[in-house]
C-alpha cells in the first residue's frame, strides 16, 4: 500500500483551503500523481503507519474575532478627580472672596534673669606678658611771646663814702644792647686798695635774643665819679616770639589706649591657643604698665610710649556650663511663668567671675548671670477657640475678648475697608503673632 493512499484515506471528508504537505517517498518508487487539495483540521498528533511517521504541521489560523465595544467607564476617574479639585478650590476660595480680617496678637513675654554659681571642670592657664612700643607725633601747640634777657650788673665804688645808684639806670654795652637795672644799688664805700661793690639784677631793655649779651659786654664808668659798672656774667633768656609743639596728656593716653587694644586682642588669641577641645576661657586678671619717653608739656615733635600687659586666664568645660545653665533657667521659668511659656531665642550666659575652687580635682566655680526670654505659646486649639469666640463680633468687642486671655498682652484687628465687624466664617480670619519683650 502506498503512503499517499493512506494519507488520503485518513484525511477524506475534511475541507480546507490550504495545500497538503508533500509526502515522504520511499526510494525506488515512482512519483505518485499530484494529490488533490484538501483542508486539514488542526491535527493533534501525526499518525504512525507501519513504522513510517508523517508529521503534518498545524496550520496557522487567523480567525478574525470581533471584540464587543466597551463603555468608556475609564473617563469617570479623571472626571471625578477634576470635580473633587473644583470642590476643594471652591471651598477654599469662597471664604477668601468674602470679608476677611487679620488679627495681630502680641503674646506675653517674660525675661528670666538668674544669677548663680556653677561648678564645672576647669584649669588655670599660664600667665602671658606682652609688650609693645609705639611712636606717635605730639599734637600740643604753644605760643611763646618774645622774652627779655636777664642778668646782673656789678657796680664798683672808688670813693670813701657809700653811694646810691637809682633803679632803672640804663647801661649800654659794647654790642649796643641797652640794659636797665631792676633795683637801686647802694654801693659800700671803698677802702683802698679795695673798691666797695654790689651786684644788682638787670634786664635787657628790649625783648628778643639780641639781649643775650656776653660777659663784660658792659664794662664802663658810669653814673657818679669813681663808679664802674660791669656784667661779669652773660645775660640769658632772651627769645623771639614763636609757636612750638609740646607733648600732651592726650597724646600719651591715645597711644597707650591703641597699644592696649592690640595687646588685648593678641593676649586673647594667645590664651585661646592654649585651650583643649571643648574648652572656653575667661580672662581672670590683667595688669598693664605704661612708660613714655616724654612728659606732658615737654617741647617735642613726637612721643614714644611702651606698654606691657600681663594677663591670666581660666579654661572651663563649655558644655557643662551650657547644660547646667539651661537646666537652671528651665527650673526657674517653671516657677515664675509656668508651663504655658517656651524659650524663644538663645540663652544668654555671662560669666561674672571665675576661680579654681579645687585645684586637685580641677574644679572651677563660675559666678554667672543667665538671661532668657520666654513667650506664651498659643496652641492651635486655643487659636481656634479664640477665633470662634470673636467671629462676627465688632472689632472693639473682639479686642476686649482677646485681651481677657491671660497669654495675650496686646491685639490689633485689621478689617477690609468699610467693615466694622469680623467675618462670621472663622476661615476668613487670619492670626499673626508678633513678639515683644516684657521684663520681669
Amino acid at each position: 500500500m502506498h503512503t499517499s493512499a493512506l494519507v488520503e484515506a485518513a484525511l477524506t471528508g475534511q475541507g480546507s483551503d490550504q495545500e497538503q504537505q508533500p509526502e515522504t517517498q520511499e526510494p525506488n518508487q515512482a512519483t505518485p500523481p499530484e494529490a488533490p487539495e484538501t483542508t486539514a483540521l488542526v491535527p493533534t498528533e501525526p499518525e504512525v503507519i507501519e513504522g513510517e511517521v508523517v508529521v503534518i504541521e498545524p496550520p496557522e489560523t487567523f480567525d478574525a474575532h470581533t471584540f464587543p465595544k466597551q463603555k468608556p467607564y475609564w473617563l469617570l476617574i479623571p472626571v471625578t478627580i477634576v470635580l473633587c479639585l473644583m470642590f476643594l478650590a471652591a471651598s477654599f476660595l469662597l471664604p477668601q472672596l468674602g470679608p476677611t480680617a487679620t488679627i495681630t496678637i502680641i503674646p506675653v513675654e517674660r525675661t528670666i534673669t538668674v544669677t548663680t554659681a556653677i561648678r564645672v571642670h576647669g584649669r588655670l592657664l599660664p600667665a602671658l606678658t606682652l609688650s609693645q612700643s609705639t611712636t606717635a607725633p605730639a599734637t600740643g601747640i604753644r605760643h611763646q611771646s618774645a622774652t627779655k634777657a636777664h642778668g646782673t650788673i656789678t657796680l664798683y665804688n672808688g670813693q670813701f663814702r657809700r653811694l646810691t645808684i637809682a633803679a632803672g639806670t640804663i647801661f649800654t654795652g659794647a654790642s649796643g644792647v641797652r640794659i636797665i637795672t631792676d633795683q637801686a644799688a647802694r654801693i659800700p664805700a671803698g677802702n683802698p686798695p679795695v673798691y666797695g661793690q654790689i651786684s644788682v639784677p638787670a634786664h635787657a631793655l628790649n625783648a628778643g635774643a639780641s639781649g643775650n649779651i656776653r660777659a663784660y659786654d658792659i664794662n664802663q664808668a658810669c653814673c657818679l665819679p669813681s663808679v664802674l659798672a660791669k656784667n661779669i656774667q652773660a645775660f640769658t633768656g632772651g627769645a623771639e616770639a614763636r609757636d612750638y609743639v609740646v607733648v600732651t596728656n592726650a597724646d600719651i593716653a591715645s597711644v597707650q589706649a591703641s597699644i592696649q587694644t592690640t595687646l588685648v586682642a593678641s593676649g586673647q588669641a594667645a590664651l585661646a591657643a592654649q585651650l583643649r577641645p571643648g574648652e572656653e576661657f575667661i580672662t581672670t586678671a590683667c595688669h598693664n604698665q605704661a612708660n613714655a619717653n616724654r612728659k606732658p608739656g615737654d617741647e617735642a615733635t613726637q612721643v614714644t610710649v611702651t606698654v606691657s600687659e600681663t594677663c591670666r586666664g581660666l579654661a572651663y568645660a563649655a558644655h557643662e556650663v551650657d547644660a547646667q545653665a539651661a537646666q537652671m533657667v528651665t527650673t526657674e521659668a517653671a516657677k515664675l511663668v509656668g508651663t504655658g511659656y517656651a524659650l524663644t531665642g538663645d540663652l544668654q550666659v555671662s560669666i561674672l567671675h571665675a576661680a579654681i575652687s579645687d585645684p586637685i580635682l580641677g574644679i572651677a566655680t563660675l559666678a554667672v548671670q543667665l538671661s532668657a526670654i520666654y513667650v506664651y505659646r498659643l496652641s492651635p486649639g486655643e487659636k481656634q477657640r479664640l477665633i470662634s469666640r470673636i467671629a462676627g463680633k465688632p472689632s472693639q468687642q473682639a479686642i476686649a475678648i482677646l485681651l481677657q486671655f491671660p497669654g495675650i498682652a496686646g491685639a490689633q484687628i485689621t478689617l477690609q475697608e468699610g467693615n466694622r465687624a469680623l467675618p462670621v466664617d472663622p476661615r476668613s480670619i487670619t492670626v499673626l503673632v508678633v513678639h515683644r519683650s516684657v521684663s520681669m
